[in-house]
């Protein structure tokens, strides 16, 4: 049994095809007027709302409504009976004026309906990356999708994408998302003077990027765990192997880390000991040396064999200094195993991908998260560098000590 009715835009009724109209509003059609909803379409519930601007003795808004059986076509269904009640009336429907009419107008005439309307719709998704199934997903994570759209034309096309594309789905036109006649709505389209093409709303956005960022970190997750099992044969431990290839990729690079398998010794310890075990012994000597000449050398002036002590020490400390920072253990060396055949270019793009729909820290997070199963850790890539050079330099320092001990010892002697 199928029910055209027609409202005013304050909820009155003006025409019901089931009788005479009762002469009470009805309050959730002047609810869904103050809010926006420029239509409402329900192929589940057999039921189609729109507003439409008819000439009676004055140019009014009207809200009609169709329901029938689910089967029916209900938007051409209501086009026929709105024009049929009009034409027996002697109203005029007021087509061609804009606003919330254009997309009736779009609708009736089948504009809406065109390729190019629908290619366009599509198109201007596909710019976001939205493509159905990501639209299917997102209905079922949050039970609807709204999509901002630049003016009621551009509502039309959508609302004819949406229905072509999803012919199940429950849509609205409505200015407000947040009316509770709605609230059975798969996809809400709303239009907007924000944007200029069919964009996804603030709640779908939001989930788009959660979305993409938990996809980007699964795949993460798959290319680390793919590099480490293509490492098990490497002349290293696979964990060494792991950091080694990550460090190969410009993105974590550009993300300011480096990854540190377990092994690696604490930088300023072995630094200061690596440093200390040159420093001290030649510094000694070195002064020693400096004092014997500054000692026995008579003929030569005292400030002369001062300037001469002094270019000596530091010529010593200053290839001390050298040499120990050119050997730099930390540095990426190209570690048998670890090429790009091995899974670095797989690391590589995911993380790429993941840096590209999320933030640096949410890349960092995630790559931290897949490298903590083999015992890898990361840390800022200068930080390590930081420390070495702080400890390289301070056993130098307590170097040149030791080399002024020589010196002094050596001349207290002679």
């Amino acid at each position: 049994m199928s029910r055209f009715r027609l409202y005013g835009s304050g909820g009155r009724p003006v025409y019901d095809s089931a009788g005479e109209p009762e002469d009470r509003r009805l309050e959730r059609i002047k609810r869904e007027f103050n809010a926006g909803v420029a239509a409402f379409y329900d192929p589940g519930a057999g039921l189609v709302r729109t507003q439409v601007k008819i000439h009676r003795r004055s140019p009014e808004q009207f809200v009609a409504t169709y329901q029938s059986e689910p089967d029916d076509d209900l938007l051409a269904t209501l086009f026929d009976r709105i024009e049929g009640l009009s034409e027996r009336r002697g109203w005029t429907i007021q087509r061609g004026i804009g606003g919330t009419q254009a997309l009736y107008d779009a609708l009736e005439n089948g504009s809406a309906f065109g390729s190019d309307a629908l290619t366009a719709v599509e198109a201007d998704l596909a710019d976001r990356s939205v493509d159905s199934n990501t639209v299917r997903e997102a209905v079922d994570a949050l039970g609807a999708v709204d999509l901002a759209v630049p003016d009621y034309d551009v509502a039309a096309a959508t609302l004819a994408y949406v229905r072509e594309t999803f012919p199940n789905y429950a849509i609205a036109v409505s200015e407000s998302t947040d009316i509770e006649t709605i609230a059975g709505a798969d996809v809400i389209i709303r239009p907007s003077g924000s944007v200029d093409r069919v964009t996804p709303g603030s709640e779908f956005s939001a989930w788009l990027e959660r979305h993409r960022v938990a996809a980007a970190t699964a795949a993460l997750d798959d290319a680390v765990e793919s590099a480490a099992a293509g490492l098990e044969s490497a002349s290293i431990p696979t964990p060494a192997a792991v950091a080694a290839a990550v460090d190969r990729t410009a993105p974590a690079s550009e993300l300011g880390v480096r990854a540190v398998p377990p092994s690696a010794p604490a930088v300023t310890r072995r630094e200061l000991r690596q440093t200390l075990s040159y420093g001290i012994p030649s510094g000694v000597i070195v002064g020693a040396a400096a004092g014997g000449v500054w000692s026995i050398v008579g003929s030569v002036p005292q400030w002369l064999l001062g300037v001469g002590c002094l270019l000596a020490v530091a010529v010593w400390a200053g290839s001390l200094l050298a040499v120990r920072l050119a050997d730099d253990p930390d540095r990426v060396r190209d570690v048998p195993g670890t090429d790009s055949g091995s899974g670095s270019e797989a690391v590589a793009a995911a993380l790429s991908r993941l840096a590209a729909v999320g933030s640096a820290d949410a890349a960092r997070e995630a790559l931290a998260s897949a490298l903590d199963p083999y015992g890898v850790t990361l840390e800022p890539e200068g930080d390590r560098d930081r420390r070495r050079r702080r400890a390289i330099g301070g056993a130098v320092a307590v170097s040149a000590v030791a080399c002024a001990f020589g010196f002094a010892v050596v001349t207290f002697l002679l």
